[in-house]
């Protein structure tokens, strides 16, 4: 979508859109495979989705079947993870999708769509770290009941020679930095990915309520 193009229709609507050639003029520059922040959003959602889809894919098939199938929890805990992120990418696929459909006033349609693709951008944010304390209960109870003597060898559990509050310490060092580190890691992916484009579809939004 060329935003300065946009802009120029969006003077020309100053009415609710309602003229059949206004509509279909406003569409076919929101479709455009170009160089457009929907545009890029869209192939970037659609990278992240198939490199979900096949990491995951790989280790749930690789957890299933090798270990002595010792470790098939791994497996069904990687798979509702991973369709937690499949229903997240649809979710935000069918957003970016709506933003091609104009109803209404094309700025308050917009906008509506770039408040909600805002939110759904938090959420991930949020979920990263969260999912990371998830993972390491989950994968700290594997260790602790599934792997006999990794729990008397490990600074993580406590042990004869490793009393609780070292435990403790050791578990909440290694949740802060890991939660710390994926936070950030997703501020600079979402930027990335998404933060840029959101900012040009704002910046635009912005200059149609000054004028």
């Amino acid at each position: 979508m060329d935003l300065d193009q946009f802009k120029d229709v969006w003077k020309e609507q100053d009415a609710p859109v309602s003229a059949v050639q206004g509509k279909e003029q406003i569409l076919a520059m929101l479709k455009k495979r170009s160089q457009g922040p929907i545009a890029k959003m869209k192939r970037n959602l659609r990278g992240e989705m198939v490199i979900v889809v096949v990491s995951y894919t790989a280790m749930i098939i690789h957890y299933f079947v090798t270990f002595d199938r010792q470790f098939q929890s791994v497996s069904w805990f990687l798979l509702l993870i991973g369709l937690f992120y499949i229903l997240y990418y649809s979710l935000k696929n069918n957003l970016l999708n709506n933003m091609l459909h104009v109803s209404g006033k094309v700025k308050s349609h917009l906008q509506q769509q770039v408040t909600t693709l805002e939110k759904f951008v938090k959420l991930y944010l949020v979920a990263g770290p969260v999912l990371v304390l998830v993972c390491l209960a989950f994968f700290g109870w594997i260790f602790y009941t599934q792997v006999p003597g990794y729990s008397e060898s490990n600074i993580l559990f406590e042990s004869s020679t490793n009393p609780l509050w070292k435990a403790v310490i050791a578990w909440t060092v290694l949740a802060v930095v890991l939660t710390i580190a994926v936070y950030y890691a997703n501020v600079w992916l979402l930027n990335k990915l998404y933060g840029t484009h959101i900012a040009k579809l704002k910046g635009i939004l912005k200059e149609m309520s000054e004028e």
